[in-house]
Protein backbone atom coordinates (compact mmCIF):
# COMPACT_ATOMS: atom_id res chain seq x y z
CA UNK A 1 0.00 0.00 0.00
CA UNK A 2 2.64 2.29 0.49
CA UNK A 3 4.52 1.77 -2.36
CA UNK A 4 1.29 2.32 -4.04
CA UNK A 5 0.76 6.06 -2.19
CA UNK A 6 4.36 6.42 -3.34
CA UNK A 7 3.76 5.67 -7.43
CA UNK A 8 0.63 8.25 -7.09
CA UNK A 9 2.72 11.11 -5.25
CA UNK A 10 5.12 10.74 -7.99
CA UNK A 11 1.93 11.46 -11.06
CA UNK A 12 0.85 14.23 -8.82
CA UNK A 13 3.57 15.37 -6.74
CA UNK A 14 7.21 16.13 -7.75
CA UNK A 15 10.20 15.45 -5.20
CA UNK A 16 13.98 15.93 -6.27
CA UNK A 17 16.56 17.85 -7.64
CA UNK A 18 20.27 18.68 -7.58
CA UNK A 19 21.53 20.55 -4.37
CA UNK A 20 23.87 23.25 -5.15
CA UNK A 21 26.45 25.53 -2.62
CA UNK A 22 24.65 28.62 -4.10
CA UNK A 23 20.99 28.82 -4.73
CA UNK A 24 20.99 30.28 -8.00
CA UNK A 25 17.40 32.81 -9.22
CA UNK A 26 15.65 29.89 -11.45
CA UNK A 27 13.03 31.71 -13.53
CA UNK A 28 10.62 29.06 -15.65
CA UNK A 29 8.80 31.25 -18.28
CA UNK A 30 6.34 28.46 -18.91
CA UNK A 31 4.89 28.70 -15.23
CA UNK A 32 1.69 31.16 -15.66
CA UNK A 33 2.18 33.68 -12.81
CA UNK A 34 -0.92 34.97 -12.64
CA UNK A 35 -3.65 33.35 -10.11
CA UNK A 36 -5.93 31.43 -11.54
CA UNK A 37 -8.21 29.33 -9.33
CA UNK A 38 -9.89 26.66 -10.54
CA UNK A 39 -13.42 27.55 -11.78
CA UNK A 40 -14.74 24.34 -13.39
CA UNK A 41 -18.24 26.23 -14.55
CA UNK A 42 -16.35 28.77 -16.45
CA UNK A 43 -13.74 26.09 -17.88
CA UNK A 44 -16.65 23.57 -19.33
CA UNK A 45 -18.08 26.53 -20.95
CA UNK A 46 -14.77 27.26 -23.09
CA UNK A 47 -13.20 29.76 -20.50
CA UNK A 48 -15.76 32.24 -20.89
CA UNK A 49 -18.84 33.70 -18.27
CA UNK A 50 -16.92 37.10 -17.38
CA UNK A 51 -20.22 38.96 -17.51
CA UNK A 52 -22.10 35.56 -16.22
CA UNK A 53 -23.20 36.24 -12.43
CA UNK A 54 -22.14 33.82 -10.00
CA UNK A 55 -21.51 33.96 -6.64
CA UNK A 56 -18.41 32.36 -5.57
CA UNK A 57 -16.37 32.79 -8.51
CA UNK A 58 -16.81 36.10 -8.99
CA UNK A 59 -14.17 36.75 -6.68
CA UNK A 60 -11.52 35.69 -9.36
CA UNK A 61 -13.31 36.75 -12.95
CA UNK A 62 -15.22 39.54 -12.23
CA UNK A 63 -15.62 41.26 -9.35
CA UNK A 64 -18.67 43.63 -10.34
CA UNK A 65 -20.58 39.94 -10.59
CA UNK A 66 -21.00 40.56 -6.57
CA UNK A 67 -23.43 43.38 -7.21
CA UNK A 68 -25.59 41.41 -9.87
CA UNK A 69 -26.24 38.48 -7.78
CA UNK A 70 -25.76 39.33 -4.56
CA UNK A 71 -26.87 37.07 -1.22
CA UNK A 72 -25.15 34.41 0.54
CA UNK A 73 -22.91 31.98 -0.75
CA UNK A 74 -20.72 29.69 1.01
CA UNK A 75 -18.25 26.87 0.33
CA UNK A 76 -16.69 25.08 3.57
CA UNK A 77 -14.82 23.74 1.60
CA UNK A 78 -14.37 23.14 -2.31
CA UNK A 79 -12.24 20.88 -3.73
CA UNK A 80 -10.57 20.60 -7.51
CA UNK A 81 -8.78 17.88 -8.97
CA UNK A 82 -7.90 18.50 -12.68
CA UNK A 83 -5.90 15.54 -14.80
CA UNK A 84 -4.04 16.14 -17.61
CA UNK A 85 -3.27 13.83 -21.01
CA UNK A 86 -5.72 11.16 -20.24
CA UNK A 87 -6.45 10.40 -23.31
CA UNK A 88 -3.54 9.03 -24.85
CA UNK A 89 -3.05 6.74 -20.88
CA UNK A 90 -6.65 5.67 -21.59
CA UNK A 91 -6.25 4.16 -24.83
CA UNK A 92 -3.33 2.27 -24.57
CA UNK A 93 -4.63 -1.01 -23.25
CA UNK A 94 -1.36 -2.28 -21.12
CA UNK A 95 -1.41 1.23 -19.19
CA UNK A 96 -5.16 0.43 -18.21
CA UNK A 97 -4.56 -2.82 -16.74
CA UNK A 98 -1.34 -1.56 -14.88
CA UNK A 99 -4.02 0.43 -13.62
CA UNK A 100 -6.49 -2.10 -12.52
CA UNK A 101 -3.72 -3.99 -11.05
CA UNK A 102 -3.23 -1.17 -8.91
CA UNK A 103 -6.81 -0.90 -8.01
CA UNK A 104 -6.97 -4.72 -7.33
CA UNK A 105 -3.58 -4.01 -5.48
CA UNK A 106 -2.05 -6.75 -7.18
CA UNK A 107 0.49 -4.44 -9.29
CA UNK A 108 4.50 -4.93 -9.19
CA UNK A 109 6.77 -2.35 -8.26
CA UNK A 110 7.83 -2.80 -12.46
CA UNK A 111 4.01 -2.28 -13.35
CA UNK A 112 3.98 0.77 -11.30
CA UNK A 113 7.36 2.22 -12.94
CA UNK A 114 5.97 1.12 -16.16
CA UNK A 115 2.61 2.74 -15.63
CA UNK A 116 4.88 6.17 -14.87
CA UNK A 117 7.01 5.65 -17.37
CA UNK A 118 4.15 5.83 -20.13
CA UNK A 119 3.05 8.70 -18.66
CA UNK A 120 5.86 10.92 -18.60
CA UNK A 121 7.00 9.63 -22.32
CA UNK A 122 3.27 11.01 -23.38
CA UNK A 123 3.79 14.62 -22.26
CA UNK A 124 6.47 15.03 -25.56
CA UNK A 125 8.25 18.00 -25.95
CA UNK A 126 7.72 21.57 -24.42
CA UNK A 127 5.95 22.39 -21.89
CA UNK A 128 2.94 20.12 -20.15
CA UNK A 129 1.21 19.85 -16.87
CA UNK A 130 0.52 16.56 -14.99
CA UNK A 131 -2.09 17.78 -12.52
CA UNK A 132 -3.39 20.47 -10.33
CA UNK A 133 -4.96 20.27 -6.82
CA UNK A 134 -7.34 23.09 -5.56
CA UNK A 135 -9.35 23.40 -2.17
CA UNK A 136 -10.30 26.42 -0.65
CA UNK A 137 -13.01 27.88 1.20
CA UNK A 138 -15.56 31.17 0.23
CA UNK A 139 -17.90 32.94 1.60
CA UNK A 140 -20.44 35.68 0.13
CA UNK A 141 -22.45 38.08 2.13
CA UNK A 142 -24.47 40.39 -0.20
CA UNK A 143 -22.25 42.47 -2.41
CA UNK A 144 -18.90 41.35 -0.18
CA UNK A 145 -16.31 37.96 -1.31
CA UNK A 146 -14.06 36.45 0.76
CA UNK A 147 -12.33 33.37 -0.04
CA UNK A 148 -9.27 31.68 0.57
CA UNK A 149 -7.13 29.18 -1.68
CA UNK A 150 -4.33 26.10 -1.59
CA UNK A 151 -3.34 25.35 -5.26
CA UNK A 152 -0.83 23.25 -6.29
CA UNK A 153 0.20 22.39 -9.89
CA UNK A 154 2.41 20.19 -11.77
CA UNK A 155 4.24 21.58 -14.67
CA UNK A 156 6.84 19.94 -16.95
CA UNK A 157 9.15 20.79 -19.42
CA UNK A 158 10.80 18.37 -22.33
CA UNK A 159 13.88 19.65 -23.68
CA UNK A 160 14.84 16.28 -25.39
CA UNK A 161 13.10 13.52 -26.50
CA UNK A 162 13.67 10.98 -23.88
CA UNK A 163 12.83 10.52 -20.21
CA UNK A 164 15.68 11.49 -18.87
CA UNK A 165 15.18 14.92 -20.44
CA UNK A 166 11.79 15.52 -18.74
CA UNK A 167 11.51 18.29 -15.97
CA UNK A 168 8.93 18.40 -13.17
CA UNK A 169 8.24 21.96 -11.85
CA UNK A 170 5.96 21.65 -8.77
CA UNK A 171 3.76 24.73 -7.83
CA UNK A 172 2.46 26.43 -4.45
CA UNK A 173 -0.30 29.08 -4.30
CA UNK A 174 -1.57 30.38 -0.92
CA UNK A 175 -4.00 32.92 -1.76
CA UNK A 176 -6.30 35.11 0.65
CA UNK A 177 -9.01 37.51 -1.53
CA UNK A 178 -11.29 40.01 -0.21
CA UNK A 179 -13.65 41.83 -2.93
CA UNK A 180 -16.58 44.44 -3.32
CA UNK A 181 -19.36 45.11 -5.48
CA UNK A 182 -21.49 47.77 -5.61
CA UNK A 183 -24.86 48.90 -7.69
CA UNK A 184 -24.23 52.23 -8.84
CA UNK A 185 -27.64 52.29 -11.07
CA UNK A 186 -30.26 49.61 -10.30
CA UNK A 187 -33.50 49.53 -12.17
CA UNK A 188 -35.66 47.29 -14.67
CA UNK A 189 -34.22 48.40 -17.81
CA UNK A 190 -30.77 49.16 -17.11
CA UNK A 191 -27.66 48.34 -14.16
CA UNK A 192 -24.61 49.37 -13.83
CA UNK A 193 -22.07 47.43 -11.29
CA UNK A 194 -18.78 48.17 -10.17
CA UNK A 195 -16.45 46.10 -8.02
CA UNK A 196 -12.61 45.22 -7.04
CA UNK A 197 -10.42 42.19 -5.19
CA UNK A 198 -7.59 41.83 -4.22
CA UNK A 199 -5.43 38.69 -3.61
CA UNK A 200 -2.51 38.16 -1.31
CA UNK A 201 -0.92 35.59 -2.77
CA UNK A 202 2.12 33.59 -1.85
CA UNK A 203 3.68 31.39 -4.69
CA UNK A 204 6.42 28.52 -4.33
CA UNK A 205 8.07 26.32 -7.23
CA UNK A 206 10.89 24.11 -6.85
CA UNK A 207 13.62 23.60 -9.86
CA UNK A 208 12.87 21.32 -12.54
CA UNK A 209 13.23 17.52 -11.32
CA UNK A 210 14.05 14.96 -13.69
CA UNK A 211 11.68 12.29 -14.30
CA UNK A 212 14.66 9.60 -14.30
CA UNK A 213 14.74 10.93 -10.82
CA UNK A 214 11.20 11.23 -9.97
CA UNK A 215 10.24 7.20 -10.79
CA UNK A 216 13.06 5.80 -8.82
CA UNK A 217 11.34 7.02 -5.86
CA UNK A 218 9.17 4.40 -6.19
CA UNK A 219 11.72 2.16 -4.69
CA UNK A 220 12.83 4.73 -2.34
CA UNK A 221 10.00 6.26 -1.05
CA UNK A 222 11.71 6.99 2.73
CA UNK A 223 14.24 10.00 0.77
CA UNK A 224 11.10 11.94 -0.34
CA UNK A 225 11.12 14.13 2.88
CA UNK A 226 14.61 14.58 3.07
CA UNK A 227 14.46 15.33 -0.88
CA UNK A 228 11.69 17.87 -0.57
CA UNK A 229 12.79 20.03 2.45
CA UNK A 230 16.09 20.36 2.61
CA UNK A 231 17.40 19.15 -0.82
CA UNK A 232 15.67 20.87 -3.74
CA UNK A 233 16.00 24.19 -4.40
CA UNK A 234 12.57 26.45 -4.02
CA UNK A 235 11.54 29.95 -5.10
CA UNK A 236 9.03 31.74 -3.09
CA UNK A 237 7.47 34.85 -3.07
CA UNK A 238 4.67 36.79 -2.63
CA UNK A 239 2.29 39.45 -4.74
CA UNK A 240 -0.87 41.70 -4.41
CA UNK A 241 -2.72 41.80 -7.65
CA UNK A 242 -5.85 43.33 -8.05
CA UNK A 243 -8.71 42.74 -9.85
CA UNK A 244 -11.38 45.81 -11.33
CA UNK A 245 -14.29 45.04 -13.39
CA UNK A 246 -17.97 47.13 -14.25
CA UNK A 247 -21.14 45.30 -15.41
CA UNK A 248 -24.09 47.28 -17.46
CA UNK A 249 -27.45 44.75 -17.54
CA UNK A 250 -30.62 45.61 -19.48
CA UNK A 251 -33.52 43.91 -19.13
CA UNK A 252 -33.66 43.08 -15.37
CA UNK A 253 -29.92 41.98 -15.82
CA UNK A 254 -31.26 39.66 -18.42
CA UNK A 255 -28.67 40.62 -20.91
CA UNK A 256 -24.94 41.58 -19.42
CA UNK A 257 -22.00 43.42 -20.81
CA UNK A 258 -18.47 43.48 -18.53
CA UNK A 259 -15.20 44.50 -18.72
CA UNK A 260 -12.36 43.61 -16.69
CA UNK A 261 -8.85 44.72 -15.82
CA UNK A 262 -7.53 41.49 -13.96
CA UNK A 263 -3.68 41.21 -12.12
CA UNK A 264 -3.42 44.80 -12.17
CA UNK A 265 0.29 45.24 -9.79
CA UNK A 266 0.95 41.06 -10.60
CA UNK A 267 4.81 41.70 -9.43
CA UNK A 268 6.13 38.82 -7.48
CA UNK A 269 9.01 39.46 -4.75
CA UNK A 270 10.85 36.51 -4.94
CA UNK A 271 13.45 34.65 -3.25
CA UNK A 272 15.54 31.27 -3.62
CA UNK A 273 15.70 28.38 -0.50
CA UNK A 274 17.92 25.52 -0.77
CA UNK A 275 14.28 23.61 0.63
CA UNK A 276 11.18 24.06 1.21
CA UNK A 277 12.35 23.78 4.89
CA UNK A 278 14.03 26.30 4.43
CA UNK A 279 11.66 28.41 3.41
CA UNK A 280 9.06 27.60 6.13
CA UNK A 281 11.33 28.47 8.33
CA UNK A 282 12.25 31.34 7.56
CA UNK A 283 8.10 32.38 8.34
CA UNK A 284 8.91 30.87 11.72
CA UNK A 285 12.20 29.67 13.11
CA UNK A 286 12.32 25.93 13.56
CA UNK A 287 8.34 25.24 12.54
CA UNK A 288 10.25 22.32 10.38
CA UNK A 289 12.52 20.75 13.33
CA UNK A 290 16.07 18.81 12.19
CA UNK A 291 17.12 21.53 9.43
CA UNK A 292 20.64 20.47 9.09
CA UNK A 293 23.58 22.53 10.20
CA UNK A 294 25.45 23.00 6.98
CA UNK A 295 25.15 26.01 5.10
CA UNK A 296 22.78 25.72 2.69
CA UNK A 297 23.65 28.57 0.39
CA UNK A 298 23.34 32.15 -0.13
CA UNK A 299 19.95 32.93 -1.27
CA UNK A 300 18.80 35.40 -4.57
CA UNK A 301 15.97 37.99 -4.16
CA UNK A 302 14.43 38.70 -7.89
CA UNK A 303 11.33 40.41 -8.96
CA UNK A 304 9.50 38.60 -11.46
CA UNK A 305 6.30 41.01 -13.44
CA UNK A 306 3.29 40.07 -14.85
CA UNK A 307 1.36 41.44 -17.23
CA UNK A 308 -2.33 42.62 -16.59
CA UNK A 309 -4.93 41.66 -18.89
CA UNK A 310 -8.19 43.38 -20.20
CA UNK A 311 -10.99 41.45 -21.12
CA UNK A 312 -14.54 41.81 -22.50
CA UNK A 313 -17.84 39.56 -21.67
CA UNK A 314 -21.18 38.99 -23.43
CA UNK A 315 -23.75 37.24 -21.23
CA UNK A 316 -27.69 36.39 -21.81
CA UNK A 317 -28.65 34.74 -18.48
CA UNK A 318 -32.38 35.05 -17.72
CA UNK A 319 -33.56 34.40 -14.11
CA UNK A 320 -36.01 32.35 -15.40
CA UNK A 321 -37.73 29.89 -11.91
CA UNK A 322 -37.76 26.67 -13.93
CA UNK A 323 -35.75 26.14 -16.91
CA UNK A 324 -32.76 28.61 -17.22
CA UNK A 325 -30.54 29.11 -20.02
CA UNK A 326 -27.12 31.18 -20.02
CA UNK A 327 -25.36 32.31 -23.18
CA UNK A 328 -21.85 33.66 -23.07
CA UNK A 329 -18.74 34.70 -25.12
CA UNK A 330 -15.92 36.43 -23.94
CA UNK A 331 -12.75 38.39 -26.14
CA UNK A 332 -9.57 37.82 -23.29
CA UNK A 333 -6.32 39.09 -23.50
CA UNK A 334 -7.35 42.25 -25.47
CA UNK A 335 -4.24 44.06 -24.24
CA UNK A 336 -2.15 42.23 -26.03
CA UNK A 337 -4.19 42.42 -28.95
CA UNK A 338 -3.92 46.24 -28.92
CA UNK A 339 -0.19 46.02 -28.76
CA UNK A 340 0.44 44.35 -31.82
CA UNK A 341 -2.50 45.36 -33.42
CA UNK A 342 -1.20 46.49 -37.00
CA UNK A 343 -3.44 47.67 -39.48
CA UNK A 344 -2.47 46.31 -42.49
CA UNK A 345 -2.04 42.64 -41.47
CA UNK A 346 -5.38 42.64 -39.28
CA UNK A 347 -7.76 40.03 -40.40
CA UNK A 348 -11.16 39.78 -38.65
CA UNK A 349 -10.41 36.16 -38.07
CA UNK A 350 -7.77 37.28 -36.21
CA UNK A 351 -10.09 38.14 -33.04
CA UNK A 352 -11.66 34.41 -33.32
CA UNK A 353 -7.87 33.63 -31.06
CA UNK A 354 -9.09 35.80 -28.36
CA UNK A 355 -12.92 34.61 -28.39
CA UNK A 356 -14.22 32.40 -25.69
CA UNK A 357 -18.09 31.17 -25.64
CA UNK A 358 -20.09 28.91 -24.24
CA UNK A 359 -23.81 28.20 -23.33
CA UNK A 360 -25.33 26.10 -19.75
CA UNK A 361 -28.41 24.74 -19.57
CA UNK A 362 -29.91 24.55 -16.28
CA UNK A 363 -32.95 22.75 -14.82
CA UNK A 364 -34.37 24.01 -11.73
CA UNK A 365 -31.31 25.53 -10.29
CA UNK A 366 -29.95 21.41 -9.60
CA UNK A 367 -29.22 20.03 -12.72
CA UNK A 368 -26.88 21.73 -15.39
CA UNK A 369 -25.30 20.77 -18.84
CA UNK A 370 -22.35 22.69 -20.37
CA UNK A 371 -20.61 23.19 -23.56
CA UNK A 372 -18.37 25.38 -24.75
CA UNK A 373 -15.51 26.40 -27.40
CA UNK A 374 -11.68 27.87 -26.15
CA UNK A 375 -9.83 29.39 -28.72
CA UNK A 376 -10.98 26.37 -31.17
CA UNK A 377 -11.05 23.98 -28.71
CA UNK A 378 -13.95 22.10 -27.19
CA UNK A 379 -15.00 21.68 -23.66
CA UNK A 380 -18.09 19.73 -21.94
CA UNK A 381 -19.15 20.00 -18.41
CA UNK A 382 -22.13 19.13 -16.19
CA UNK A 383 -23.22 20.19 -12.24
CA UNK A 384 -25.50 18.59 -9.48
CA UNK A 385 -26.42 21.46 -7.36
CA UNK A 386 -27.93 20.02 -4.34
CA UNK A 387 -28.74 22.04 -1.50
CA UNK A 388 -25.48 22.17 1.34
CA UNK A 389 -23.34 20.55 -1.89
CA UNK A 390 -22.60 21.01 -5.40
CA UNK A 391 -20.44 18.58 -7.67
CA UNK A 392 -19.19 19.89 -11.08
CA UNK A 393 -17.52 18.26 -14.03
CA UNK A 394 -15.90 19.23 -16.80
CA UNK A 395 -13.28 17.39 -19.83
CA UNK A 396 -11.68 20.02 -22.83
CA UNK A 397 -8.47 21.16 -24.40
CA UNK A 398 -6.19 23.73 -24.36
CA UNK A 399 -3.01 25.28 -26.11
CA UNK A 400 0.30 24.44 -24.43
CA UNK A 401 2.10 25.34 -27.74
CA UNK A 402 2.99 28.39 -28.94
CA UNK A 403 1.01 28.21 -31.85
CA UNK A 404 -2.68 27.21 -31.99
CA UNK A 405 -2.44 23.53 -32.80
CA UNK A 406 0.70 23.18 -31.68
CA UNK A 407 0.17 21.37 -28.79
CA UNK A 408 -3.10 20.72 -27.51
CA UNK A 409 -3.32 18.61 -24.20
CA UNK A 410 -6.57 17.48 -22.99
CA UNK A 411 -7.68 17.83 -19.14
CA UNK A 412 -10.57 16.03 -16.94
CA UNK A 413 -11.65 18.11 -13.47
CA UNK A 414 -14.02 17.21 -10.74
CA UNK A 415 -15.10 19.87 -8.50
CA UNK A 416 -16.88 18.89 -4.70
CA UNK A 417 -18.41 21.94 -3.00
CA UNK A 418 -19.81 21.51 0.79
CA UNK A 419 -21.94 24.50 0.94
CA UNK A 420 -24.08 26.64 -0.05
CA UNK A 421 -24.21 28.40 -4.07
CA UNK A 422 -27.36 29.52 -5.61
Amino acid sequence: MKKTIVCILIVLLACCAVFADTIDKVEYPEIDFAFHPSMIRYDAMGASGLASPTKLDSFYANPANLAIKRGFGLAVPSINLTLYNLQRLVADSEAMEIVNKIADKSASDEDKINLATKYLNNLGTGRNAIAKIDTGIGLQLGSFGLGTNLQVKLHTLNKGSSLASISIIPEVNVAQTLALGLKIIDSNAISLSLGASVHGVYKAYFKGIGGNTAISFINHSDEIKETLLWNTPVMGGWALPVDAGVTVGFADDAILLSASANNINGTYHMQSFAGAGYLINSFSEGAVPDQPEENPGESVKFDIKTPWQLNFGFAFAPDWSIFRPTVTADLVDMLDMIRNFNKETFRASDLLLHLNAGVELELLKIVSARVGINRGYMSVGAGLNLFAARIDLAYGWQEFGVELGDKPVDSFSVKFTLGYDR
